[in-house]
């Protein structure tokens, strides 16, 4: 189960990663929103095929946006004492948007499930430990409680 976890959490990094080129963005710097959407649908698909869990809704919180890392050219010199630095970013020709070398998902804040099966202690420690585990987050930037009848 933690496998499927994360085996989508890898396919949803290599769906932003190929964008298509007619996007306003760079085509490898992923929306926030779409991410977002995504990651909360996949997790709650897995979370409801746990045994015990039911129908359930996942919000996710960010600390931040992500980063895209450019590559760039950097070049120092020494005149006079002083020291004077030149960076250019590398720019793809065909685009004239910058060369990725990477991009850093976003940064869960905290996660909130809400699950039939909220109310078991069996229910909300397995829960927590596949969003600890999947997400790389602590357990008590979890919280996972029940549904409403």
């Amino acid at each position: 189960m933690v496998f499927l976890c994360i085996l989508s959490l890898i396919l949803l990094l290599f769906f932003f990663s190929d964008r298509g080129a007619d996007s306003e963005k760079s085509p490898n710097v992923p929306d926030l929103y779409s991410y977002s959407e995504l990651l909360q649908k996949d997790l709650e698909s897995t979370l409801s095929s746990v045994y015990g869990v039911g129908k359930c809704s996942v919000m996710i919180t960010f600390s931040d946006g992500g980063e895209t890392v450019y590559a760039c050219d950097e070049n120092s010199s020494v005149a006079d004492g002083k020291t004077a630095a030149d960076r250019k970013y590398v720019l793809i020709s065909s685009r004239s948007q910058g060369l990725v070398l990477k991009v850093c998902s976003p940064s869960v804040l905290g996660v909130a499930v809400i699950c039939e099966g909220g109310d078991s202690t069996r229910i909300k420690n397995d829960v927590t430990e596949i969003l600890s585990r999947t997400l790389g987050i602590s357990a008590d930037r979890i919280a996972v409680k029940k549904m409403n009848s």
